[in-house]
């Protein structure tokens, strides 16, 4: 579980100050405001230490190979109004990010880095610091190629020289760890450590692959469903199939068939479906997904756009296992307030009951709102949740940790956070007299 994020001069971002990060984080504000950056942050080092070239220190992304995020050039990721803190330059990008298996603040991982500018527009890694406190090891760049290594556990560096430089920003060769013999045995299983965390994240972005009216489906369930969720409805025909052969042979449900009857719970509850059906197209690998909904089954294609764009949300929520995090991005795309509240308690229940992390940006003042009512209810502890309201403080980004209380009501209210609400029932009420007015001059017997 991610518990700690700070950016200094990312993007939109001089710097974010250290973020807690909770089971359930909630990014709220308008748009252009910086939220999304947050979220690029992660997945721009998750590319990073999952790419094929050992050579790139940062990733900045190609959109033909599939990458998350697409960062253009170093100088497209560097805040053009960046300032200098303790730790990083004006010209340099600060990335840092904790985790633990329990959320819990001691005994958590760090990873913290700095970046340059590169040759042709690249991101060159200019210092590291990878482990636990009082473990792991960093890096400073000396020069162009040349690295200086110290382990935590030791009090003058290791030397410095090429091939210390860190492979994809994160973890050192085989052929250099044998070298560095019982030191590399210290350190040896850090950039793992990082790479199985980071390999945990399951992200959907903003916009959703939209229903197709059938889908070719290759027999396995799939590893993934994507960022886009184009292989969420793959996830359910696999289940739906497993869950129809178990029910007809009269066998146990599967662990990989619950998914299908879970995500009709979850339809129902947000009163979109009554239930779910998978339809295979003749002796082909081609299968419909059948929405049922009062009596009737319509193709996925056939019923409104607000279902095919949940689903692959609902899907991986379920699809998570324990110790995943789930980022999403607007959740509530084409959702009615009804099911855009329901969302908060699939990200409550799923949370809680399966150990998933869930971190989330929505401008759903419904699902914002049902939050507070599970903390009310205590069925989300403030511990376990984290709400933030980003907003434009002229050419910068500003976060502003909302402070709820144990009856889920914010202490500091932003302004005009879900527009300005009053505003308009004022106006709408000055507008009623004002109109009860001309009506009373008109006919003097329209009541006052």
């Amino acid at each position: 579980m991610l518990t700690h994020l700070k950016l200094e001069n990312f993007k939109i971002w001089r710097s974010t100050g250290p973020i807690r990060l909770a089971p359930i984080t909630l990014l709220l504000g308008a748009n252009s405001s910086g939220k999304s950056s947050l979220i690029q942050s992660l997945l721009l080092i998750r590319q990073t230490v999952k790419s094929d070239d050992p050579n790139v220190d940062l990733n900045l992304g190609n959109p033909d190979a599939g990458d998350s995020v697409t960062m253009g050039q170093f100088k497209d990721l560097l805040c053009r109004h960046g300032a200098a803190t303790e730790n990083t330059l004006s010209t340099q990008v600060g990335v840092e990010f904790r985790w633990s298996e329990y959320g819990d603040a001691e005994g958590s991982t760090l990873f913290s880095a700095r970046y340059g500018h590169g040759p042709g527009g690249s991101a060159e890694l200019i210092s590291l610091r990878l482990g636990k406190d009082g473990q792991g090891f960093s890096v400073q760049r000396r020069q162009r190629g040349i690295y200086r290594l110290s382990l935590a556990t030791q009090v003058k560096p290791l030397g410095q020289r090429a091939d210390f430089r860190p492979e994809r920003s994160f973890a050192f060769s085989a052929s250099t760890l044998n070298q560095l013999g019982k030191y590399g045995e210290q350190i040896k299983t850090d950039g793992p450590a990082l790479l199985n965390e980071l390999s945990r994240i399951i992200y959907l972005g903003p916009v959703r692959r939209m229903a197709q009216r059938d889908y070719v489906w290759g027999g396995r369930m799939p590893a993934h469903i994507g960022d886009d969720g184009a292989k969420a409805v793959d996830a359910l025909i696999a289940s739906g199939i497993a869950n129809q052969q178990a029910k007809k042979r009269n066998q146990d449900i599967p662990a990989d068939a619950a998914l299908f009857d879970l995500t009709i719970h979850w339809l129902k509850e947000m009163n979109l479906a009554d239930g779910l059906g998978i339809r295979a197209l003749g002796a082909s690998s081609r299968y419909e997904l059948m929405i049922e909904k009062d009596g009737q089954a319509s193709n996925l294609k056939d019923v409104g756009v607000g279902v095919s764009q949940v689903i692959p949300v609902i899907v991986a929520a379920l699809f998570a296992k324990p110790g995943h995090i789930v980022i999403v991005e607007e959740p509530e795309s084409h959702l009615h307030p009804l099911a855009q509240r329901k969302l908060a308690e699939l990200f409550a229940q799923v949370s809680k009951q399966r150990n998933v992390q869930f971190i989330v940006e929505t401008h759903s003042e419904h699902l914002f709102r049902r939050m507070q009512t599970l903390i009310a209810r205590e069925e989300v502890s403030t511990s376990d949740a984290a709400m933030y309201f980003v907003e434009r403080d002229g050419k910068n980004a500003r976060l502003l940790p909302l402070e709820i209380d144990d009856f889920g009501r914010v202490k500091n209210w932003p302004k005009e956070f879900f527009g300005d609400t009053l505003g308009e029932t004022r106006e709408q009420t000055a507008l009623a007299i004002k109109r009860a007015k001309e009506l009373r001059a008109q006919d003097g017997n329209v009541p006052g």
